[in-house]
């Protein structure tokens, strides 16, 4: 009966099985796969409230996790060969570990939710939730084969009239074919500031493209009841090259966990992206940061959340949190300033990686070069001469992984309007410190 199916999952696996991809290659390719598909023009992700929203989009790399989970459980494989379009399905949740527990431990719901206008139907297949977040899997299908579609103004509540108190939302977009399609899936992610209550839902957003645009407005419900979170206090402190940082607690949901951490104020570096950051339990199974999806938020200038894959549905008798690299600048780097009117650099971190400035109309334009290469986008805010805020309206970058040569583009506004010289955070950047970090959770 399943015969179709089996056979396109072997065909995963062997494809898997015959890629040679060492682990220290695999981390660094997780991080900048989610970096680089982050910056991809027309690509959509809202930030609501005071959490930093790093959302992301599908990211081109195939975990060894999910191939492991489909090589190691039977079950999994007979299960999702009962959803509809299950080579998608799998597409959509193959980089994230943590769900394909999800749906191998029957924690995802089918909905089945339809709405069609104008000969396009906007269908909710199904979703995983716990009281943190909640993920949407959708389909499209229209009567004509369309280019591009694009998923806009998303929007969810209660439908008994409460306001559900969301952080983000993130989405694929576009759902692009370059021949033309008649049907295509992706999924929208929301994450909460509070836990969620809620049972009953009303999803509203737009579709757009192809001169269609249509406004969609779909009612369900969730039946099963939210797994309960898992808490671990764990106050303790470790160094770094140095470096002191503090694992405050651990909080394991079924869609993602959440490493609370602060960082010394008297420590000399800013401590960037904590790149490998990996929960790991005694038989060496491990979960890395979250590729597709939110990956932290700030609270405060030296103290965030940091979400990892969930190992919800594993029981380890033993589980630590694993770091041997972050990236981090000297404080009195964490800036770079560059003078808009010369067009010059006047400050950068150590290292002299970017090695060419200019402008072109409203455009910042640097030209990094890196001995590993480095395909992440690495500027956060920007505040003019005055210390005022200045707006970018989009960022993008592109680069040639063979000579490891970045060109990043920043496009702000009436540029040259725009007080010089001008002070851009650093967010990510290729230094690093390193050592051997090993807290126990369990």
């Amino acid at each position: 009966m399943f015969e179709k199916e089996e056979e396109k999952l072997a065909d995963y696996k062997n494809m898997y099985d015959q890629v040679d991809i060492p682990l220290t290659s695999l981390d660094d390719a997780i991080l900048s796969g989610f970096q680089k598909a982050k910056l991809e023009e027309g690509k959509k992700a809202q930030r609501r409230g005071k959490k930093i929203l790093l959302s992301v989009l599908t990211a081109a790399i195939l975990l060894i996790g999910f191939f492991t989970s489909i090589r190691l459980s039977p079950a999994f494989a007979k299960y999702i060969t009962t959803i509809p379009g299950v080579e998608k399905i799998v597409d959509l949740i193959r980089n994230d570990k943590g769900k394909i527990l999800a749906v191998e431990n029957d924690y995802y719901q089918k909905i089945d939710v339809s709405q069609e206008k104008s000969g396009l139907k906007f269908t909710i297949d199904g979703v995983i939730a716990d009281e943190n977040g909640m993920v949407l899997f959708y389909t499209t299908k229209s009567r004509q084969s369309k280019k591009e579609l694009i998923i806009d103004k998303v929007e969810l509540k209660g439908t008994d009239g409460k306001k559900l108190d969301i952080g983000t939302i993130a989405y694929d977009n576009p759902n692009y074919s370059e021949k033309g399609q008649n049907s295509s899936n992706g999924k929208l992610e929301f994450t909460f500031q509070s836990p969620l209550k809620e049972k009953k839902f009303e999803l509203i957003l737009n579709v757009k493209g192809n001169h269609l645009k249509e406004s969609f407005d779909l009612k369900f419900q969730l039946n099963k009841e939210f797994q309960a979170k898992k808490t671990y206090k764990l106050n303790k402190t470790v160094t770094l090259d140095g470096q002191k940082i503090t694992f405050l607690d651990a909080t394991v949901y079924p869609l993602r966990v959440a490493v609370h951490i602060k960082m010394d104020t008297s420590n000399k570096k800013k401590l960037l992206d904590f790149k490998d950051l990996r929960l790991v339990d005694e038989n060496g199974e491990t979960f890395n940061k979250i590729a597709d999806g939110q990956t932290g938020s700030n609270i405060s200038a030296n103290e965030r959340i940091i979400y990892l894959q969930s190992n919800y549905f594993r029981k380890p008798k033993h589980l630590y949190l694993v770091l041997n690299k972050v990236q981090a600048v000297d404080k009195e780097d964490a800036n770079l300033v560059v003078d808009t009117k010369k067009q010059q650099i006047l400050k950068q971190p150590k290292g002299d990686y970017l090695q060419e400035f200019k402008i072109e109309r409203d455009d910042l334009i640097f030209r990094m070069q890196t001995k590993e290469g480095f395909p992440y986008f690495f500027v956060g805010e920007i505040t003019d001469s005055d210390g005022k805020k200045v707006d970018s309206s989009t960022q993008y970058s592109h680069g040639n992984g063979q000579n490891k040569v970045n060109v990043y583009g920043i496009t702000i506004p009436n540029l040259n309007k725009q007080k010089s010289p001008l002070f851009l955070e650093i967010t990510f950047y290729p230094s690093e410190i390193r050592g051997d970090v090993k807290v126990k959770i369990k």
